[in-house]
């Protein structure tokens, strides 16, 4: 199944800002949450078991539309 581009970028986004305000904030735990928000879509969305996975998934395919 075709990755969904929008989706990604979407949630490529709320990952980076929710990743900025953990580190700038570590005790915040609606940013914790958050995080943990986005890391979990995307890994539904790329079918890949962990955060990290996903989340390289998620740029190489958005990188390889770049390159079309």
């Amino acid at each position: 199944m075709p990755l969904n581009h929008v989706r990604l970028r979407e949630y490529l986004g709320v990952l980076r800002a929710a990743r900025r305000r953990t580190l700038a904030a570590p005790d915040d735990a609606d940013g914790r949450a958050e995080l943990n928000d986005a890391a979990q879509a995307l890994c539904l969305l790329t079918g890949r078991r962990n955060a990290r996975a996903a989340l390289i998934a998620a740029e190489h395919e958005l990188a390889s539309l770049r390159e079309r």
